[in-house]
């Protein structure tokens, strides 16, 4: 069957081309415009020239036939322009506190903090490009920016920006991973000022002849009276504690000393799935059922060695996969609690006020729901 469906790979739109025609229908309609305005609305088309023509004509209703950054940074929700201005301020000035302080207020307010990242980032990319191109169309602040930071640190800024902007959703939260941003920049941009420092000064200690030292007459040592020497007191040194020894032979007493160890949760979760197959005081081996091996991973491994080995000294652990025919701790545990779930349904289905409701409304009762509460 041939299909007659048409598939169109349609090219992205270049970031002046929007701005172009954008540019193009606000004066032709005769409405009041910022290009900066333009651009952000631009920026946010990401190449789809359909984007960027229904972002204008909202940003032109809700600005009631203005389209004014302002208005924009309100409408989408995004950070002004002139706080981002005063953030690189601050980061060329190397004025932590006050970019903690501001990093803060801007969360406190609620201001969308990747979107803040990213304006820096496309910041950044401005006072780059100003500080080798001499654009009229660039504005004074980013043209007093870009005489205030290297290119050389320009572009170490960015590219942690950029490396934050992917980080920052890793982050525990959206401020923590922006300070770090910031505070990233701080640090590389105080390293390399320091090291400049120091070689400047390594050069000017070149540079400067040293002046010759008269000799100084040497005085003559007093003899000092002898000082009698007390006896050392040898300290006694605090011997660690003997390890137990690992003398288990039985599934029973490996399941009892799993519960009675400090494992973390996976690994406690891959003990209980584990017979026992030998242990002496040099090696521990276990089995592990072939549909838990996703649970075998090198990290797990460690962390159980680690708390075996704090508890009973050098042990090697071994655990081999196998298909396992006798119970593990965790279907017995599993076992127990359905037994249990069901003499609970079991206990409620007796109860004679709940006969006497299914008898008068002709209900049916969700087993599924049934859930103790504990002692009421």
């Amino acid at each position: 069957v041939l299909s007659r469906c048409l598939q169109f790979t349609l090219q992205k739109h270049t970031h002046e081309e929007i701005l172009g025609q954008l540019k193009f229908i606000m004066e032709t309609e005769g409405f009041e415009y910022e290009e900066l305005a333009l651009s952000q609305i631009a920026d946010f088309g990401n190449g789809s020239m359909r984007d960027a023509l229904s972002l204008l004509d909202q940003s032109i209703s809700y600005g009631n036939g203005t389209v004014m950054i302002k208005d924009i940074k309100a409408m989408l929700g995004l950070v002004h322009h002139d706080d981002i201005l005063a953030l690189a301020t601050h980061l060329f000035n190397q004025d932590a506190e006050a970019v903690i302080n501001f990093a803060k207020d801007l969360s406190h307010k609620g201001e969308d903090l990747t979107h803040a990242l990213k304006d820096l980032t496309s910041l950044f990319h401005q006072i780059s490009i100003a500080q080798i191109i001499d654009n009229t169309q660039i504005s004074n602040e980013i043209k007093t920016l870009a005489t205030q930071i290297s290119n050389q640190d320009l572009q170490l800024f960015y590219h942690i920006a950029i490396n934050g902007s992917k980080d920052i959703s890793l982050a525990p939260s959206e401020q923590i991973g922006f300070e770090m941003t910031l505070l990233r920049m701080l640090a590389f941009h105080s390293s390399a000022d320091t090291d400049d420092k120091r070689h400047t000064a390594i050069q000017t200690e070149k540079k400067t002849p040293k002046l010759a030292e008269k000799p100084k007459a040497k005085a003559t040592p007093k003899a000092k009276p002898p000082v009698e020497s007390k006896p050392k007191t040898l300290k006694k040194t605090k011997q660690d504690a003997p390890k137990a020894t690992l003398n288990i032979s039985s599934q029973q007493q490996w399941e009892d000393l799993t519960k009675s160890l400090k494992f973390n949760t996976a690994s406690r979760m891959l003990l209980k799935n584990t017979l026992l197959d030998s242990a002496n005081n040099q090696t521990l081996t276990l089995n592990l059922d072939e549909q838990f091996s996703s649970l075998l991973t090198d990290n797990i491994q460690r962390a159980i060695q680690t708390v075996l080995q704090a508890n009973f000294g050098k042990l090697t652990l071994q655990i081999n996969l196998n298909k396992l025919t006798t119970q593990t701790l965790a279907q017995k545990e599993t076992q127990a609690n359905n037994e249990k779930i069901a003499a609970i349904q079991k206990t409620f289905m007796k109860d004679e006020g709940v006969q006497k409701l299914q008898e008068t409304f002709n209900a049916k009762v969700d087993l599924n729901s049934i859930k103790e509460i504990g002692n009421v």
